[in-house]
């Protein structure tokens, strides 16, 4: 019951919005798709807004700003009566119920969010639930300034103190309803480009079970970037919405809400925004020399609109420039021959399994049919950009490797694919009721097919940890002091950074106590010394596998006293740690195994 009302809590603000100033237009797959994504970029936004005054976040403020979007919400349901909903809600409302329960049916298994981005996902919001907000710093967990993108970890921070679920169950479930709401923000974008609900329902149907992204993003625990992909979409909606209708400024609020929070969620995602508000741009020049006179009006709406989106998300963006050492510019690789078959392999592994190739079939034949059909081009030349660019050229834009473009080239791939459906039989079958029956019948055959090959959305490769090491934390919690350090087997992640190869990569996120894997997020703050300390320390723990000399002096550079053994798992293994003079067994938990350094001084 709390859950769901946590859930509720968090659309307020989006509810709010739509009742006062939604499109009546809309059909309620769009309106709910548009509560969603404002709801959550009204709390990235309200979480920086605390932060640059300097207040934190406390249950009274909290409250209070609850409370007024709640009141909002029921003075604009009064105020539009019974106007305010239709049939059509009930139809978004059971197809969000279906993504909903197929999104967690793929996630049951799971006792921990998947892999190893999800271990600081889970930190930074522990952190930001401590500090009551967004923090300048994940000190004393990790040294350093703060500035990654935080759209999800404000909405994961929210939802876990109105839940009162842990942070990491939290973003578990979290993960998988932004995963389910990915269909309605692709529906509203495919409606809004083919002003026909069957082009949006088989988008929507095609990223929920057809194409093996978003739903993969579980195994990754690539959160941050679902978010994005989110409200991406929508945003690119209203940004068109906004060229057609020429809104009211209060109307034209909501573009900018979606914009700051493109924007705060993702870097990539953002970029892609900007990118297809270039596209739109360009179309309206080549419009304006072809027709010799400019119409101000589109281009106005949307620049005012997304440019006060950026002003609103411009103090965070000062940070990240002032912090950041990335490197931003296009450049060109040239792959070696080995290198190259590997990218196209892990290409077609995104992009696929078989139904993902038929759409991008089906998607070639709509995107060239609708370039031909259309003045507006916008999209497709956007779609055709990231398509290309996902490709293992070499090309990069803004140094984003291929596999980014292949990660998000769902969306355009589900679109492209639903439009090219939706064309051809509205071409060669007059009869509308007799095309709307088979495209669904299309649709729903491939739906099946694509739902059986993408049942398993989690890479078993990618489960660190399980029930056992659930436990194995919950213990160390309780019988370990704040201070403890702990060494845990370690491996090469890749880009000189090692991780935890268990649930001794947890151990920090979880429990707050330092480990030799503090997560693949400390090569982020600006210290080089620890960065460089840290990773040497991990790479000497991955070559450790008996309790000889090399242990201790590690155990002396670390100042380690309590060990993290899972068995099968690693190079250092409880039957290497049997004879070890100076390591005692705490307690073995099924098969994860804790000790401690009884004799820290016990130097060759």
């Amino acid at each position: 019951m709390q859950i769901g009302l946590a859930f509720a809590a968090l659309l307020l603000p989006g509810l709010a919005w739509w009742l006062w100033f939604g499109d009546r237009r809309k059909d309620g797959a769009q309106a709910l798709a548009e509560i969603i994504t404002i709801s959550a970029s009204f709390i990235a936004l309200g979480t920086l807004g605390f932060y640059t005054v300097r207040l934190k976040v406390t249950p009274l403020s909290l409250g209070i700003v609850l409370g007024l979007c709640f009141g909002i919400a029921i003075a604009g349901l009064i105020r539009r009566g019974k106007g305010a909903f239709n049939k059509t809600w009930l139809f978004a409302l059971l197809g969000l119920s279906v993504a909903l329960v197929w999104r967690f049916w793929q996630a049951r298994d799971l006792v921990f969010p998947n892999w190893v981005d999800s271990q600081h996902h889970v930190l930074i919001i522990r952190k930001m639930i401590e500090f009551g907000g967004l923090p300048s710093t994940l000190e004393p967990y990790l040294p350093g300034p703060f500035y990654y993108h935080f759209g999800f970890h404000a909405v994961g921070a929210l939802f876990s103190v109105l839940s009162g679920l842990d942070p990491a169950t939290s973003v578990l479930m979290l993960g998988q309803a932004i995963s389910a709401c990915v269909g309605l923000a692709v529906y509203a974008l495919a409606k809004q480009l083919g002003k026909d609900w069957r082009i949006g329902l088989l988008a929507a149907v095609f990223v929920t079970f057809v194409t093996k992204m978003p739903g993969y993003y579980l195994s990754w625990g690539r959160y941050t970037l679902l978010m994005g992909a989110m409200i991406m979409p929508v945003a690119m909606a209203e940004a068109i919405r906004a060229w057609d209708n020429h809104d009211h400024w209060w109307q034209l609020a909501g573009l900018s809400l979606l914009t700051a929070g493109t924007l705060l969620s993702h870097y990539f995602t953002a970029f892609l925004f900007v990118l297809f508000l270039a596209l739109l741009g360009i179309q309206w020049l080549v419009e304006t020399i072809r027709s010799k006179s400019a119409n101000w009006k589109p281009i106005a709406s949307v620049a005012i609109a997304t440019f006060t989106g950026l002003i609103l998300a411009s103090r965070w963006y000062y940070r990240i420039f002032v912090y950041s050492s990335a490197a931003s510019r296009p450049v060109f690789q040239v792959m070696e021959a080995e290198t190259l078959k590997a990218s196209w392999d892990y290409l077609l592994y995104l992009v696929g399994p078989t139904s993902g190739y038929i759409l991008i079939g089906l998607g070639l034949i709509g995107l060239l049919w609708s370039v031909f059909k259309t003045e507006k081009v916008h999209f497709q030349l956007w779609a055709i950009l990231v398509m290309f660019f996902a490709l293992p050229t070499g090309f990069r834009l803004m140094n984003f490797r291929n596999d980014y473009f292949a990660l998000v080239a769902f969306i355009p791939i589900a679109i492209t694919s639903a439009f090219g459906i939706v064309l051809l039989f509205g071409r060669f079958i007059k009869r509308k009721n007799l095309a709307s029956f088979l495209i669904m019948l299309i649709g729903a055959a491939l739906s099946v097919g694509g739902a059986w090959q993408n049942a398993r959305a989690v890479n078993p490769e990618t489960i660190l940890a399980t029930r056992s090491d659930l436990e194995a934390l919950e213990w160390i919690k309780t019988h370990t002091p704040e201070d403890a350090r702990f060494f845990v087997n370690t491996t090469n992640w890749g880009f000189d950074v090692y991780r935890g190869v268990d649930g001794g990569g947890w151990i920090l996120p979880i429990t707050g106590r330092w480990s030799l894997a503090p997560t693949i997020f400390y090569p982020m703050v600006a210290d080089r010394d620890f960065v460089r300390s840290v990773t040497e320390l991990g790479m000497r723990a991955s070559t450790i596998t008996d309790c000889g000399d090399d242990f201790w002096l590690l155990v002396n550079d670390a100042s380690l006293d309590y060990l993290y053994i899972k068995e099968g798992v690693g190079g250092l293994q409880p039957d290497d740690l049997i004879s070890c003079d100076g390591v005692d067994q705490l307690i073995n938990i099924e098969d994860v195994h804790i000790y401690l350094i009884t004799k820290p001084g016990n130097t060759p």
